[in-house]
């Protein structure tokens, strides 16, 4: 596929999310947004379960693992102000399950272990992360806020990726992600402290210049983070990419990576600054 191709097929991709994802989030309200982070916190589940999951059985953990994060998604709806206690309980399920399922594996029971890590490691950086998402939009201005995060973040990618395109010449971190280069990650961050800023000047008048900026920088920077935290789990288990549901990204993991990492920085942001 030609670059000029594969970008028009990235920005259509793009532009159809876009529009259900602001649709679901807009008119939705708490339920909508709690919807959309299940969905997405299950699809970014399942990606990483078929990574990490190697025994016989993986169908079934993977299907546990689901009910586990579906369960700390929707149990906001119910108890909006009982995410710990929902935290504590997914993950006592699945020791629980583990341990049950133990005498599966009498003969490995290292691997056993190992997954049981990994899915520890997936309720945190995935469903955790992304259950902040309904918290920012529940809160004051939540509508206000969710947009600009988005806003930010998409400007974000977009200008590293076309900065990148444009004036790369020196990589950022060659080992982890050797398409990723400094100018495109100076441009991506620009990119996002712009977008803040006239996200405010047309559309948050409430808010002051410097949380503007201050949100545009932070949230722009754990997004770049959160995109190389990817990177290095792919390149660890020698994947292109994570998943192949959205053309021209790859997964939804690999579209979503920067989100999970500056989903809790907005949350700081809003509560700083709201």
């Amino acid at each position: 596929m030609t670059v000029e191709r594969e970008t028009g097929v990235r920005v259509k991709t793009a532009a159809v999310g876009a529009a259900l994802l602001l649709a679901a989030l807009l008119f939705g309200g708490h339920f909508g947004s709690s919807v959309v982070t299940a969905l997405l916190a299950g699809a970014m589940s399942w990606e990483m379960s078929k990574v990490f999951y190697r025994l016989p059985d993986f169908q079934e953990k993977t299907k546990a693992l689901l009910g586990s994060a579906w369960l700390m998604v929707f149990a906001n709806i119910l108890f909006p102000k009982s995410g710990l206690e929902c935290l504590i309980a997914a993950f006592a399920g699945m020791f629980a399950y583990f341990l049950v399922t133990a005498e599966r594996h009498p003969q490995a029971l290292k691997e056993h272990f190992e997954e049981l890590i990994y899915t520890v490691f997936i309720l945190v950086y995935v469903v955790l992360f992304m259950e902040f998402l309904p918290l920012i939009r529940r809160g004051p201005d939540g509508v206000f806020w969710l947009l600009m995060f988005l806003a930010v973040n998409w400007a974000g990618d977009s200008a590293a990726y076309f900065v990148g395109r444009r004036y790369g010449r020196r990589k950022l971190y060659p080992l982890v992600s050797p398409g990723k280069t400094i100018a495109g990650a100076v441009g991506g961050l620009a990119g996002s402290i712009l977008a803040a800023l006239l996200f405010k000047w047309l559309a948050f008048r409430e808010l002051s210049h410097f949380g503007a900026l201050f949100t545009g920088f932070a949230v722009g920077i754990f997004a770049q983070i959160g995109d190389l935290c990817e990177s290095l789990f792919k390149r660890a288990y020698g994947l292109k990419d994570s998943g192949r549901i959205l053309p021209g990204h790859g997964g939804v993991l690999d579209r979503f990576d920067g989100i999970l990492f500056s989903l809790p920085v907005m949350y700081l942001c809003v509560r700083l600054f709201a």
